[in-house]
This record gives C-alpha cells, structure tokens and sequence, in this order.
C-alpha cells in the first residue's frame, strides 16, 4: 500500500489556512505521483496506490472545503467516482486471481469443469476493461495540466481568513 507523503513544514502555531494549503498541496502531489503519463496503462498496483491517494486527498478536501468555499467541489466529485471505478477494478482484479487459479487447478486435472470458468473470466476481463476505460476519461480530466495548474493555483493560495 502507498504510504502518505509527510506534510513537512507544518506547525501548530500555523494559521489554519497556511496548513490547509500546505496539507491539499502534499496531497495533490501524492496523488499524481501514482500515474505520471495517462497514455500508458498503469499496474495493478499503481492504480492500487492511485486509489489509496486519492482517498488521502478527497478526505483531507472534505475536511478542509470550508476553508475554500466552492473552489474544491468538482475535485471532491471526480475523487468519489474515481475511487468507486478503481473500487470496482480492484474486485476485478481479485475475482480473477481466484478464478485464474481454479482454473489452472482444473486444467491440472484435465477436468472439462473448466469452462464454465473460463467464461466467467473472459466475462471478469472484459469487465475490468470497461471499468478501466471509464476511469482513464476521469484521470484524462484530472491529469490534464490545465486542470492541475487549476488545482494547485487554487491551493497555493491561503484562502482568507473567516473573521469570528
């Protein structure tokens, strides 16, 4: 599993807003160091991690979406379908791994039960595909530099502070 980069530089004594931004800012370079090119095809692990990352960033957005009002919404929304989608992938890819080894666990046996599960798989795979190919369309828009000078231009600033 990924582990979280460490949110250097932060104190206490900081304004909330200062380690708000410092906070998004690690986030966001933690999530994007999973999958730098979208035109290849990520690892299993990869997309793992990706997800992991993503759900460190969507929740540390959900905590701080007060301090930046309106501004972290579509991220938000894009990290909730993403993480379902790569939810979904990463069943894929575990019913596979139990069907694959059944499966070669039959044909050991020259058992002609193996159909069944070599339908199930081919039915896994294409599965998997369809998932795959609708979270690339959601990283295509989340990884587009458009969209990531958006998001750190957004974080880079410290949001004013609310007087009390």
């Amino acid at each position: 599993m990924s582990k979280p980069l460490k949110v250097k530089a932060i104190s206490e004594d900081d304004p909330i807003q200062t380690a708000a931004v410092k906070i998004l800012r690690t986030r966001l370079d933690e999530f994007y160091s999973h999958w730098n090119d979208p035109h290849q095809t990520p690892s299993a692990r990869e997309l793992h991690n990706l997800r992991i990352s993503g759900k460190r960033l969507r929740y540390s957005a959900e905590q701080l979406r007060e301090l930046f009002p309106d501004r972290l919404a579509l991220l938000i929304d894009l990290l909730k379908r993403g993480q379902d989608l790569l939810g979904e992938i990463q069943d894929c890819v575990t019913r596979r791994e139990v069907i694959q080894t059944e499966l070669t666990r039959l044909q050991k046996q020259k058992s002609p039960d193996g159909k069944a599960l070599k339908t199930l798989l081919d039915a896994d795979n294409q599965q998997h595909d369809l998932l795959f190919n609708q979270f690339r369309e959601i990283w295509m828009g989340l990884s587009a530099p458009k969209f990531q000078a958006g998001l750190k231009a957004m974080v880079n600033h410290a949001p004013a502070e609310k007087s009390t």
